[in-house]
């Protein structure tokens, strides 16, 4: 059967080693790869008819834009490479290691091996009901449909799959009632007694910084002693620190500690010290001294504020486990730490003292939407002066009285 030319395609028997033809290949050349050999994809069918009925198809997909290289490549070995060679060299370390945690925890062990040119959209809503049966929270589901979409995506910018079947399919929503992690925030009494009993504790500085300023806890872990500024009576939020899940190439898992540039640059800010945050910081700074002392040659001068009795920082694992031991002995209900973050954020903006615009600044929002987004249905302050407000320009009386009308006077028109 004779070849053809870009676009055309051609056919050829496929047979076993008996010499029996047991299927049909159609071929289609897609022009010439940079080294100049011709770039062709080819497809397997049964019969001869559709055969035929395929070289149409693909004909008709040529001229379209939308014929694709076919290869063997799954979601699985697709994705891989695709973390560590290409998104590795657009984002932070720690954020490609937390797509690829998401693409082996999440993605492979249902859609790892199917070839990326067969997944569609049915694949997609099928993987994301199951995680939701299994008890995945909307978050952690729609968070790996994001790290899924984004490597489909870039499989369709390079060729691989004609579309990206993610976006033909909606993000899971939250179920009224459904569990969250999130924790109501404690209240200004809870405050006071946790402050007032950390001034005894390991993590006095600690709690100190999270309460007084509402840092987010990589940035109060990633906190050194050349950020803070006595003399001026401020301090500033030059990166974060963080556990991070690195890969190895074997795909084994290691946690290793990572030093990041802030969030965002809206998180690189300068904030004041307190008399109340400046006294704790600097019983922080007679503690290391002590800890100094004690572990003598074992002592690793990092330059972190909190840190162990040796001077490494703080992994946030022991971190927790510290913060969650404290809690239980002065039996305060425990909250996570980033719950620390949104107390502070509802405690100023429920006072009426603090405006959004300053609230927003200081927690490093880029955008005070964000801001608005996360806390402002939560203070009540702002539905009272909603509803006071609103009261004042509509009428005292539920039911105005009516103005007076004499007798009513009737029209007869027509014919």
């Amino acid at each position: 059967m004779a070849k053809a030319g870009n676009g055309e395609g051609s056919i050829f028997p496929i047979k076993n080693k008996k010499g029996k033809t047991t299927g049909y290949a159609v071929e289609m050349s897609l022009g010439f790869k940079a080294n100049g050999k011709r770039n062709r994809t080819r497809r397997q069918v049964k019969t001869y008819k559709e055969a035929l009925a395929l070289r149409t198809r693909l004909a008709n997909d040529f001229l379209d834009g939308r014929l694709t290289i076919i290869n063997a490549e799954t979601v699985s070995t697709y994705g891989i490479p695709w973390v560590r060679e290409v998104k590795a060299q657009q984002v932070r370390q720690t954020t490609a290691s937390d797509y690829e945690a998401r693409l082996r925890r999440e993605v492979f062990p249902m859609l790892g091996t199917i070839r990326m040119v067969d997944l569609r959209p049915a694949h997609v809503d099928r993987w994301m009901a199951s995680l939701r049966s299994a008890g995945k929270s909307a978050n952690t589901v729609n968070g790996a449909r994001q790290v899924l979409g984004a490597m489909c995506k870039h499989a369709n910018r390079t060729g691989i799959i004609p579309t990206n079947p993610v976006l033909a399919t909606d993000p899971v929503k939250r179920q009224k009632g459904e569990p969250t992690q999130v924790q109501e925030p404690w209240t200004l009494d809870e405050v006071y007694v946790v402050l007032d009993a950390a001034c005894d504790n390991a993590l006095d500085g600690f709690l100190h910084v999270m309460l007084h300023l509402g840092l987010r806890p990589g940035e109060a872990m990633g906190l050194r002693w050349e950020d803070v500024d006595f003399s001026k009576q401020q301090l500033m939020i030059t990166g974060t620190l963080t556990d991070a899940q690195v890969f190895m190439p074997d795909g084994q898992g290691v946690v290793r500690q990572v030093r990041n540039d802030p969030k965002t640059n809206a998180s690189r800010r300068i904030l004041p010290l307190s008399d109340a945050l400046a006294e704790s910081l600097d019983r922080q700074q007679m503690r290391q001294a002590v800890q100094e002392m004690s572990a003598g040659n074992r002592w690793k001068h990092t330059g972190y504020v909190f840190t162990t009795q040796v001077g490494t920082p703080f992994s946030l694992s022991n971190l927790r486990k510290k913060y969650q031991k404290f809690l239980h002995e002065i039996e305060i209900r425990y909250i996570r730490l980033h719950d620390l973050r949104h107390t502070v954020a509802r405690i100023a903006l429920d006072t009426g003292k603090v405006p959004i615009e300053q609230a927003s600044q200081a927690l490093g929002h880029t955008r005070i939407d964000t801001t608005k987004q996360i806390y402002a249905g939560y203070v009540p302050r702002y539905n009272e002066e909603f509803v006071a407000g609103i009261s004042q320009v509509l009428p005292a009386s539920s039911r105005p009285n009516p103005p007076e009308q004499g007798p009513a006077h009737v029209e007869i028109t027509g014919s």
